[in-house]
């Protein structure tokens, strides 16, 4: 399979499983399974939306405000290489999980995550090919996804 279908068949399934994930849940407004309701975990739902809306417009402001058709490696994208792909994976996949408590959103917050990260991936092969050791060394600079990780690393390169 072409690395740009594998990645457009990727995309599609992300997208299906964000629609029977997503925080506004047609699983849980048409009544097709009933979740828990722990009120805490309610809160950490909450607390991944913020962040996912977060790192969402901030990689937003990079790349779409700015214009720049560059190898961005500021802002958070000095933090992790695809703030979009987290921000999507803790906003939808990781947020549901803790928002309604359910078997089922685990699993498809697994498979979700799992696209997103092999689209991540691909993605990164054609930035290789695009901005070639320039990016390779942003690679070995800036975590993937691993936000913890890219924070502590941005300290320590201040210091």
């Amino acid at each position: 399979m072409k690395q740009t279908s594998k990645m457009g068949f990727l995309f599609f399934i992300a997208s299906i499983l964000s629609v029977l994930a997503f925080p506004c849940n047609p699983l849980i407004i048409f009544k097709v399974i009933e979740p828990n309701n722990i009120e805490v975990l309610s809160y950490v739902g909450w607390i991944f939306i913020v962040a996912s809306i977060t790192l969402i417009s901030l990689s937003y402001y990079s790349i779409f405000f700015r214009k720049l058709n560059v190898l961005i490696d500021s802002g958070i994208y000095a933090i992790v290489r695809h703030p979009m792909y987290l921000g999507w994976i803790l906003g939808i996949f990781v947020a549901t999980i803790f928002l309604y408590q359910h078997w089922i959103f685990v699993i498809i917050g697994i498979l979700g995550i799992a696209s997103l990260y092999l689209i991540s991936r691909q993605e990164e092969q054609r930035n290789i090919g695009r901005f070639g050791d320039d990016y390779k060394h942003y690679m070995q600079k800036v975590p993937r996804m691993n936000l913890v990780v890219g924070i502590i690393r941005q300290v320590q390169r201040r210091k």
